[in-house]
């Protein structure tokens, strides 16, 4: 398989003709001209008491529904204390169409998430804080065992019904407890290896219990982890739930939709992009979903935030999503100013491209701080399927010599255009975890001694090309996977392959479409992979590279399998992946956090002996791409996975300025 389908050259080519292009359709003699758009006026404030008793204001074209009487007025539809979130800038205006560009069709789902931010706590757009959200407020046991959430009288689905505790009892009881529906529980709700419990108190207060103090509850239930808790309608999924419909009608109705099972019928109902019945809470809903495209979304329009105003959120109709193959394709869209506000699939090294065109492209470039350390972890498979592989990848001084057979400055000034400096996969130097002593481990380029260590492992017997051999007898090569989607992996790869040449050992760089780099790295049928960091201003929300923790720990997924199972899949870790997840335990029994800081230390230090992972260098600024009459974009913000990156900065005020 090729690398990518269109190279660095080729993109640079056919971005000048579609520059051209766009130019010369501008002045094209009978072009007819763009439409001008009929200005909205900005929302009006509440009236005065004495005015119409019309509290909250809301979008024109909800107020046309409730005009004609498809649709309660907006005082019925906003629970009795809303959000109230403050813009950025100013007060918004209603209208307008968000263009944006998803890579395949799966890469829409993220966008609820993405976008939307439905957790009941959430974090602040620096990720410094948790803030109020679907819970109102919060309450927590000074032992970490016990928290208490108040959630909003009079909140609804998108479809109007009420959102109360039995949505949440719902998700917990009929889906979590459910070992069809959830064959594993979830790790990040354990509190000493055992579960923790959800309980309603009353129809807007509910209870999380955990048998053992849970330190890092809280941070859990603000990052991604706690996405989809608010996403089981009740009301309307235990139709497709066997506790809540006759087992032989649901079997025949999943039969009749083309599922074998009742659970793969509910899972399709649940899923936001497969079914547009399905009721939200988020700020836009899906209308036209794939294969259709574009994907569309349209406002809730019981959507429960206002602004200071009192004006209904979102500010923005709908938000249109098309769909491309490669993320070089999104990337040429960006240029031509066909995206109205995208940092996903936004490549750093366009930035250049990027700045030459946006007067042209009508857009401005905000470069947002990374959350996480590095956008290119190198991931050596430790746990490797084959027994050999497994001996030389396992062995730390293989790693060791991988990292100084690295020319970072390399790397850093063809790829990050010199903006990054070397380092390892650490928390961020302004996280109170830093350990600079494990940060700037083994980042020399010293050729020299990675040869010696690998001579030291018994390596010595080279192939007619000079490519050392493995016990086996076969050549020493390793598949560096990866999916064209985040960062430049496929420059980074070939640069190394030539690098590790001088060590010896062959690097056949392999391009993968995003759900078979999945696939592979589940089945643990990978040498290397690389992914971004994760969360590294705050490493306790997502240690993937500090010790199997999830599957998304490339190095070690079958130990990371054992540990999320509770022991019941995977393969146990022994010696020091074993001691890292045992002090991570550790960590999260304890709510005090100078206990936690000096627990995380002990992690770092295995971590600087062992090098299970390798960093290239610090990420380089998020870009984000913004047209210049979309407002409400903070100049400043943290871009993480664990921040649902552009969620915490609130894209409900976020609004089109017109006229």
């Amino acid at each position: 398989m090729s690398r990518r389908e269109i190279t660095r050259r080729e993109f640079l080519r056919l971005s000048a003709i579609l520059t051209a292009g766009v130019v010369s359709a501008a002045c094209a003699p009978g072009a007819p001209p763009e439409p001008t758009p009929t200005p909205t006026p900005a929302p009006e404030a509440p009236a005065a008491p004495e005015a119409p008793p019309t509290k909250y204001n809301e979008a024109p074209m909800l107020a046309e529904l409730v005009k004609k009487g498809e649709l309660p007025s907006v005082d019925e539809r906003l629970p009795k204390e809303p959000m109230v979130i403050t813009p950025f800038e100013e007060i918004g205006q209603y209208g307008g169409t968000w263009h944006r560009v998803a890579v395949g069709p799966q890469d829409v789902g993220i966008f609820e998430y993405r976008l939307m931010y439905g957790n009941l706590i959430r974090w602040n757009k620096d990720g410094t804080d948790f803030v109020p959200n679907v819970a109102k407020s919060w309450e927590a046991s000074e032992d970490g065992t016990t928290y208490t959430f108040q959630l909003r009288e009079g909140m609804r689905w998108s479809d109007g019904e009420l959102f109360t505790a039995d949505d949440l009892l719902f998700w917990y009881e009929d889906v979590l407890l459910n070992e069809e529906l959830s064959p594993t529980f979830p790790t990040w709700l354990k509190a000493g290896g055992e579960q923790g419990k959800v309980e309603k108190v009353d129809d807007y207060t509910i209870r999380f219990v955990f048998p053992k103090p849970h330190g890092l509850f809280l941070t859990y239930l603000a990052s991604a982890y706690g996405t989809t808790m608010t996403g089981y309608p009740k009301h309307y999924l235990k139709q497709f739930h066997p506790k809540y419909t006759d087992p032989d009608k649901l079997d025949a109705l999943a039969k009749e939709e083309g599922f074998e099972f009742w659970y793969q019928l509910f899972q399709d109902r649940r899923n936001e992009i497969a079914n547009t019945e399905l009721p939200v809470i988020f700020a836009w809903r899906f209308k036209q979903i794939p294969p259709e495209v574009p994907v569309v979304l349209e406002r809730n329009p019981y959507y429960w935030k206002v602004d200071p105003a009192g004006n209904q959120l979102p500010y923005i109709d709908t938000i249109s999503v098309d769909v491309v193959e490669n993320a070089e394709v999104l990337n040429l869209k960006a240029v031509a100013g066909e995206i109205d506000m995208q940092l996903r699939h936004i490549l750093f090294s366009n930035y250049p491209l990027f700045q030459e065109n946006k007067e042209q492209g009508d857009y401005r470039i905000l470069l947002w701080t990374r959350g996480y350390i590095t956008d290119a972890v190198i991931a050596p498979n430790v746990a490797h399927k084959d027994p050999v592989m497994r001996q030389i990848l396992g062995d730390k001084r293989f790693r060791w010599a991988l990292s100084l057979g690295i020319n970072r400055q390399e790397i850093i000034e063809s790829v990050y255009l010199g903006m990054a400096e070397p380092n390892q996969v650490s928390p961020l130097p302004t996280s109170p975890f830093y350990w600079e002593e494990q940060a700037k481990n083994l980042i020399e380029y010293d050729p020299d001694r990675a040869n010696q260590l690998l001579d030291e492992m018994g390596l010595t017997e080279r192939d007619a090309e000079g490519y050392r051999l493995r016990p086996d007898g076969k050549r020493l090569t390793i598949t560096y996977e990866y999916a064209p989607i985040f960062g430049s992996w496929g420059d980074i790869g070939e640069l190394l392959a030539e690098q590790w040449k001088k060590l010896g050992i062959e690097l056949i760089v392999k391009e993968e479409a995003r759900p078979l780099f999945y696939q592979r790295k589940a089945a643990n049928e990978h040498d290397m992979g690389v992914w971004t960091g994760s969360a590294e201003f705050n490493p306790l929300i997502d240690p993937r590279w500090f010790l199997p923790y999830t599957e998304e720990s490339i190095f070690a997924v079958p130990y990371a399998q054992w540990y999320m199972s509770g022991g019941t899949q995977g393969e146990e870790p022994t010696g020091d992946l074993r001691k890292v997840i045992d002090l991570f335990e550790q960590i999260k029994a304890t709510p005090d956090r100078d206990k936690q800081i000096e627990l995380f230390r002990q992690i770092l230090e295995l971590n600087k002996e062992n090098l299970w992972v390798i960093g290239i260098c610090t990420a380089p600024p998020e870009v984000v791409i913004v047209k210049n009459n979309f407002r409400n974009v903070p100049e400043e913000a943290v871009s993480d996975w664990h921040l649902l990156t552009p969620g915490a900065t609130m894209p409900e005020q976020y609004f089109i300025k017109q006229g």
